[in-house]
């Protein structure tokens, strides 16, 4: 047994200290707390424990509503309060990008605000993964799931209204489109986005899944270029656009990193970017080295994959950075940078 002082949090909302010259990782420690912990597995310079005792708690400790707390793996943060699951989540952004702070902007709202559920069962269970495995746990009534997902868990499954509301537009959507899962906090990211264009802009939306970022933004710029890898959504995109009688946007199907080399970038004042989870293509950076659009806006639900295409991009300079508060409860944040073309000097 170790009694340790935690200091902070790493990349997953797991308390860190120090033992013996070691950095420990410790689920449920909170920042402050002086703990008792249990080694369960050790590396050469750090180690993995278990929260035994908490010898001291943190004011921000509070008793977590879910009674699956810490065996459900649905959710981690339900054990501090909103003020510090916000705190985490700026310092985990602003080390990954090596920025002294950031702001964060939080979600409208904390509870029941997953559009999209998919549920698990093991023939006999109906419920979420168990916290690190695969067993499904029980859960009757889950806090992050929608009220009509909770309530038809039984005979679905999956679950997507598939009409969505976000930006005053209307969006139709099938199982498998991309879309964000709390419209109350995408409204807020894309909010923090239109800050960062004008109305003469012509702009090249990339990973733009159904369009509901270029198409909310559309009302705010001269025109928006969509590129989605996925052919169904991008019939919904241009459905969606028709839908809300935007006539200032147009989608193309194709992998991003293959369809920007075919593609004149001077014509764009502005790239936005939103990849997966892994970030980008390397050919997708090195056409934007190459070419240097005046400003990209990179939006991402990773900040390890962001500060590593960062720093890939080094004919940019970072001017500006949020994070987004998109999935409260959880260690996943929403991160939306600035970076601008560095002025090369003058002959």
């Amino acid at each position: 047994m170790h009694n340790i002082t935690i200091t902070g949090y790493n990349s997953e909302g797991e308390g860190v200290g120090r033992s013996d010259g070691l950095v420990v990782f410790v689920p449920f420690a909170l920042a402050g707390e002086t703990v008792r912990v249990q080694i369960v597995k050790q590396h050469s310079s750090y180690a993995h424990a278990e929260l035994v005792e908490i010898l001291q708690p943190s004011p921000e400790r509070i008793t977590p509503e879910c009674p699956h707390f810490g065996a459900c793996g649905g959710c981690g943060l339900l054990h501090m309060t909103y003020a510090e699951e916000l705190r985490l989540k700026q310092g985990n952004v602003a080390r990954a990008l090596r920025l002294p702070d950031v702001p964060i902007i939080p979600s409208p709202t904390v509870q029941h605000y997953r559009n999209k559920t998919t549920w698990q069962t093991d023939g006999k269970k109906i419920g979420l993964y168990a916290r690190k495995s695969h067993d499904v746990i029980a859960v009757e009534h889950c806090l992050l799931q929608s009220q009509q997902a909770n309530a038809t868990k039984h005979s679905r499954l999956f679950y997507r209204e598939p009409r969505q509301n976000l930006c005053g537009l209307a969006f139709q959507l099938s199982d498998t489109s991309f879309f964000q899962v709390n419209n109350a906090a995408a409204e807020k990211m894309i909010d923090t986005i239109a800050q960062h264009v004008s109305p003469t802009d012509h702009i090249l939306d990339l990973y733009c899944g159904v369009g509901a970022i270029g198409l909310c933004l559309a009302k705010h710029v001269r025109s928006i270029t969509g590129v989605e890898i996925n052919k169904q959504a991008v019939k919904e995109a241009a459905a969606n656009a028709r839908r809300n009688n935007i006539t200032n946007a147009k989608f193309h199907a194709g992998k991003s990193e293959n369809v920007i080399s075919e593609l004149d970038l001077s014509a764009f004042d502005v790239v936005i970017i939103d990849p997966p989870r892994a970030g980008c293509d390397k050919r997708l950076i090195d056409a934007l080295q190459a070419q240097r659009v005046a400003k990209l806006i990179y939006v991402s639900c990773n900040p390890a994959t962001l500060a590593r295409d960062v720093k890939r991009l080094a004919n940019y300079t970072l001017t500006s950075a949020a994070a987004v508060d998109m999935f409260p409860r959880t260690a996943h944040v929403e991160t939306v940078c600035v970076l601008e073309t560095q002025k090369e000097s003058a002959e």
